[in-house]
């Protein structure tokens, strides 16, 4: 079996911007949840403040549309009180 190393590579704000601007598939809500599910891999639950911070040319509210989707989506899910989300063991 071969060793398999992954590096994430985040985009920085322009990069951000203009893939969320362009016509086709992508969407600015889409392409926040890829970023969230990159920052989460690997993590049993995450504040959501650390997500907000960790996304900082993003959004806030954007950031939380994409959160918002995630959860209804099945792919993470939402622990109240605490104000953390974890991910979904069903992916």
């Amino acid at each position: 079996m071969s060793n398999i190393k992954v590096t994430e590579l985040l985009m920085d704000e322009k990069e951000w911007e203009k893939l969320a601007a362009q016509q086709g598939l992508f969407t600015s809500i889409g392409l926040a949840e890829g970023e969230i599910l990159n920052f989460m891999e690997g993590k049993q639950e995450v504040a959501l403040t650390d997500i907000v911070r960790h996304l900082d040319g993003i959004p806030w509210s954007t950031t939380i549309m994409g959160i918002g989707a995630l959860i209804r989506e099945g792919l993470i899910a939402y622990k109240g009180q605490n104000q953390y989300v974890l991910l979904n063991d069903k992916r």
